[in-house]
């Protein structure tokens, strides 16, 4: 079978062809293409271009390409193409993904769309859905599943499933749930389990239990993630106060989710948001990364009051501030590096309870050890510099305060994320910009401070 080509080596000829308006070439051309790599290449194209490649596209071709767009994408979208072209595709879009987006739209939008779907069971669908808030397992939820009571055999569960699938609904059936009389949910089978189980063996033997994965639809999407990930599920029901089966969350959709949670993650640890990735205006941009850079400023102009308050002891030792920068940065580097550590900890919850304060002391070990090793190699690079000048006295602060720096702020990396989820906040929020502001101000303190009473001593 011949593979398709890279839609970044047609892209030229593409571009030329919707010049040309040569559409009936175009077609073949695309044809050679896996339509979901122009989700790749979509920016490349401006708005008329990317609006008939999309009508130019098969309608299922075209319904997975605007699955996978950016929200912003699916958005410009629907304002460009006709109510014909728009119906077919919030029909057949998974339900959660519908909700997704219109949580995104305006009230007047979505209302608008809304009267554009036709079927009544897709219109239901979303309509629950989006009485969750978003980010919730709620909103996340496929609402159409298959209930399967505790009496059947595994015969009668499998022709009940080939009976009630279709083809757009066979990503739902990872499992199957068993549920009594009144919906609630009892167990868990996988189609393997039902395959291979005898004909006549009860479902009430061969499921096995979800009290531990059962999640309600108010649960926060990180907090999912963190169960799919620790318990290796491929899928996981919704129940509501009364244990009733409402939804069901497949691994795919928590794919999307681990992917997002991490990129808004990266982009707290450097003191942005995660629209900073798309956002095309140089104003916006400057909005999203101006907070945290204030924080930042404040803290280092502290950090400048604390050196000047040592200004005597500069003056009469002025190689001081030759290692100053390095030092500090040196302690912002092993900082930064405990912090990311402790926040991937707590977002895949490995720390937790006890496991706090053995995190905290392991980190502290790990600082103290880098410190004394990088001190001791600093110390002698600041004697073989200043040695004659300032004598033994000098090299032993510079290693002394590298030591102590990287043991603070292996610390401070620690505690801080450990300390920002005790409070409720995102703890990839103390990464960044905080630690190292933080880490300059002990930093500084602690090495002018140790200078001061160190050479006083020797003199």
């Amino acid at each position: 079978m011949e593979q398709p080509h890279s839609i970044a080596l047609l892209l030229p000829e593409i571009k030329e062809l919707l010049k040309e308006k040569n559409y009936t070439l175009l077609k073949q051309v695309m044809r050679e293409c896996n339509p979901l790599d122009f989700a790749d290449s979509w920016r490349r194209f401006d708005e008329d271009e990317r609006l008939q490649i999309f009508k130019l596209l098969p309608a299922i071709s075209a319904l997975k390409l605007f699955e996978i767009l950016e929200i912003e994408d699916q958005k410009s979208l629907l304002g460009k193409l006709s109510e014909e072209n728009v119906t077919p595709l919030l029909e057949n879009m998974p339900s959660p993904d519908v909700a997704k987006l219109f949580h995104k739209l305006s009230p007047r939008l979505v209302k608008k769309m809304t009267s554009l779907i036709k079927r009544q069971e897709a219109l239901a669908h979303i309509d629950f859905l989006m009485t969750f808030p978003e980010k919730s397992a709620g909103s996340l939820m496929h609402p159409e599943f298959v209930k399967l009571g505790p009496k059947l055999t595994a015969k009668q569960a499998l022709l009940r499933l080939q009976a009630v699938s279709r083809p757009n609904q066979k990503e739902h059936l990872y499992s199957a749930y068993v549920t009594d009389d009144e919906g609630r949910v009892l167990g868990a089978l996988s189609l393997q389990d039902l395959i291979g189980a005898a004909e006549d063996e009860k479902l009430s033997e061969l499921m096995t239990s979800v009290d531990g994965i059962k999640m309600r639809p108010r649960t926060d999407q990180e907090e999912v993630s963190k169960m799919f990930s620790q318990y290796h599920l491929t899928a996981a029901p919704v129940v509501d106060e009364k244990d009733h089966l409402i939804g069901v969350l497949t691994a795919d959709d928590i794919i999307s989710v681990v992917r997002q949670e991490a990129t808004e993650d990266i982009a707290k640890m450097v003191g942005t948001k995660a629209r900073d990735l798309r956002e095309r205006s140089v104003f916006r941009i400057v909005g999203l990364r101006m907070p945290w850079l204030i924080v930042t400023i404040l803290g280092e102009i502290l950090a400048s009051f604390i050196i000047k308050s040592y200004e005597a002891t500069l003056v009469k030792v002025i190689a001081l501030a030759s290692f100053s920068p390095l030092i500090a940065a040196m302690g912002g580097n092993v900082g930064s590096q405990s912090a990311t550590i402790v926040v991937r900890s707590i977002a895949l919850g490995h720390v937790n309870g006890h496991q706090k304060m053995k995190t905290v002391f392991r980190e502290m070990r790990v600082g103290l050890l880098l410190g004394i090793f990088y001190g001791l190699f600093l110390g002698v690079v600041a004697y073989a510099l200043y040695g004659q000048r300032y004598h033994f006295v000098f090299s032993v602060v510079v290693a002394l305060a590298m030591c102590t720096s990287m043991t603070i702020a292996a610390t401070m990396g620690a505690i801080e994320p450990i300390l920002f989820d005790r409070l409720g906040v995102d703890p990839a929020t103390a990464t960044g910009p905080l630690i190292t502001t933080i880490t300059d101000i002990l930093t500084v303190s602690s090495y002018f401070a140790l200078a001061t009473w160190l050479l006083v001593r020797a003199s």
